[in-house]
């Protein structure tokens, strides 16, 4: 059986939009045996930290000040946020060595205003969220592997609609919901369950996972548009490279999907894979 626990984030570009125009949305999927080694890494590099490992890790930490107070934890917060660094290191340095396929779509919603941002973000969000279902079910085709499940963070507001919706159009008419199609056809005849999972990243150490990927592919794209001189995020990324859909010979397209796929974003985030990575 595979698994793909997958997460989102988002970030603002360089044109002047008046919200995060960037939304990314991936994570990792693996064979059941796998989860077992990635969930003893994050409990022995929790246990690092604190004797009672059971705490979230997320690759912006400073978003978990509310819950760690909420558990009068105050005081293991501000260490693991002094530390951040330090164990984020660990965490990609340690599942480097670990089976797991990454999979990762970025769009960037055209319109600066914050009214138009605002009327296109379910369509952004399907469509970022089908475009790397699409390549999951591609990989899933390929490998061909008799079941596969989807575990997802729980969504902002609780609103699962936008994800149901295009997954029950990808698992019955293998098309997503604007109708294109998925090269892999319905997912229902390639062994997927018929609807996803959700889980939330605070209680569940895969998502966490798949929080600090996606936070680190956030890292590389700040870098390559030049928002950040930092490269902390892309070596990050840098040593999980070779975990990439596609790797070595093409990821973009195939673990990364970027859309749209001629552009500013495109040509900035392909060209620091190429430079940096050597993988297209």
């Amino acid at each position: 059986m595979i698994r793909w626990y997958a997460d989102n984030s988002e970030l603002q570009g360089i044109w002047d939009a008046a919200i995060p125009d960037i939304l990314l949305y991936g994570g990792i999927c693996f064979e059941n045996d796998t989860q077992k080694r990635l969930r003893e890494i994050m409990r022995a590099v929790k246990s690092e930290y604190n004797e009672d490992a059971d705490f979230p890790l997320k690759w912006d930490f400073r978003d978990l000040r509310d819950y760690y107070r909420n558990q009068g934890r105050e005081q293991l917060f501000d260490r693991l946020l002094q530390l951040s660094r330090q164990w984020r290191t660990r965490i990609f340095r340690e599942i480097a060595s670990v089976e797991f396929t990454i999979i990762m779509s970025i769009i960037h919603g055209y319109g600066r205003e914050r009214n138009v941002q605002r009327r296109t973000r379910e369509r952004l969000t399907r469509y970022v969220f089908s475009n790397a279902l699409k390549r999951l079910g591609i990989h899933i085709s390929e490998t061909g592997r008799p079941y596969t499940e989807l575990v997802l963070d729980w969504p902002p507001g609780g609103d699962r609609s936008i994800f149901n919706d295009e997954y029950r159009c990808a698992y019955t008419q293998g098309r997503d919901s604007e109708q294109r199609e998925y090269y892999c056809g319905a997912l229902k005849n390639i062994g997927f369950a018929d609807s996803p999972f959700y889980s939330t990243m605070t209680e569940c150490a895969l998502l966490q996972v798949s929080d600090l990927i996606v936070g680190a592919m956030r890292g590389l794209v700040n870098y390559s548009l030049g928002r950040t001189r930092g490269s902390y995020g892309l070596n990050r990324v840098r040593e999980i490279k070779a975990r990439f859909r596609g790797a070595p010979g093409r990821v973009i397209g195939r673990g990364i999907s970027i859309a749209p796929p001629r552009g500013e974003l495109f040509d900035r985030v392909s060209k620091t894979v190429e430079n940096l990575y050597g993988v297209l």
